[in-house]
């Protein structure tokens, strides 16, 4: 499987979470990781916001490197408010779903790795694989 991971996904792989063996299945299934670069700010914020220590940091940043990273062009940015128009997604969720729904026309397999709610079912809504 090809998988794009957003945040919720990313930190169950370094912190022990309910979600962390989905997560950890997820990322044994996954031929190619994919994520929006913005994933690394979102996911250095989590590890300080909860006291990572060393050890988890340098797990941080290991799996950081092993994600091969998309954007998009500013020139996408009013198709990205529309997509999230659509959704209502916090800012940085619309990003990740609408790089999602970008490359997912190009990467066959792509499948959504998520924890968060909200953005699986906008992902559903969009007709996008989502790792159950």
């Amino acid at each position: 499987m090809n998988s794009f991971w957003d945040t919720s996904a990313f930190l169950a792989l370094i912190f022990q979470e309910p979600h962390t063996a989905e997560a950890q299945k997820a990322a044994t299934e996954t031929t190619v990781a994919y994520a929006w670069w913005w994933l690394e700010v979102e996911a250095w914020s989590g590890m300080v916001r909860r006291g990572g220590n060393a050890e988890q940091k340098a797990a941080c940043r290991k799996a950081l490197s092993g994600l091969v990273w998309v954007n998009f062009p500013r020139t996408k940015t009013e198709d990205l408010l529309r997509l999230n128009a659509k959704h209502g997604l916090r800012a940085g969720d619309g990003g990740h779903l609408f790089c999602l729904k970008e490359l997912s026309g190009g990467v066959e397999g792509l499948t959504l790795v998520s924890f968060d709610q909200e953005m699986v079912k906008a992902a559903k809504r969009e007709g996008l694989s989502v790792f159950d």
